[in-house]
């Protein structure tokens, strides 16, 4: 896979610290299609890799937002094709003023133990990295 990927509805960018970066740029059912399509490149080149870094940027997608429970879905689906995947470790990038804190505990509970999934207002990008890169929870 490529450092760099752009089209449809989903940039993938690898950054210069090694973290899987996606950004959304429409909040429709081809842009997640996208994501998992480039998610699942990064899954097959990364195989041999402990933990994998994610920052998703959903804030980028203009009016609408990216559907969440759409990606919980498609995510439980990929689960069952990688089962040996790398650990993940995920920042999501969001609007400020949306109800994330009530998402993030949702995701902390249903999320596989494996994975780690926080979410950071936009404006907080450099934190949200600086977590990617620690290893607290």
């Amino acid at each position: 896979m490529s450092n760099s990927a752009a089209s449809g509805g989903c940039d993938y960018t690898l950054t210069e610290q090694g973290i899987h970066q996606f950004i959304f740029r429409e909040a429709t059912k081809e842009a997640i299609d996208d994501f998992f399509h480039k998610l699942e490149a990064v899954f097959v080149a990364t195989s041999g890799v402990d933990t994998n870094r994610y920052i998703l940027d959903i804030t980028q997608s203009g009016e609408r937002n990216v559907s969440l429970v759409t990606n919980v879905q498609r995510f439980r689906r990929l689960e069952t094709l990688f089962p040996n995947r790398p650990r993940g470790r995920t920042a999501i990038l969001h609007r400020p003023g949306l109800a994330y804190t009530l998402i993030d505990s949702f995701i902390r509970a249903l999320a596989p133990s494996r994975d780690i999934t926080r979410f950071f207002p936009v404006d907080e990008r450099d934190e949200a990295i600086a977590w990617l890169l620690s290893e607290s929870r």
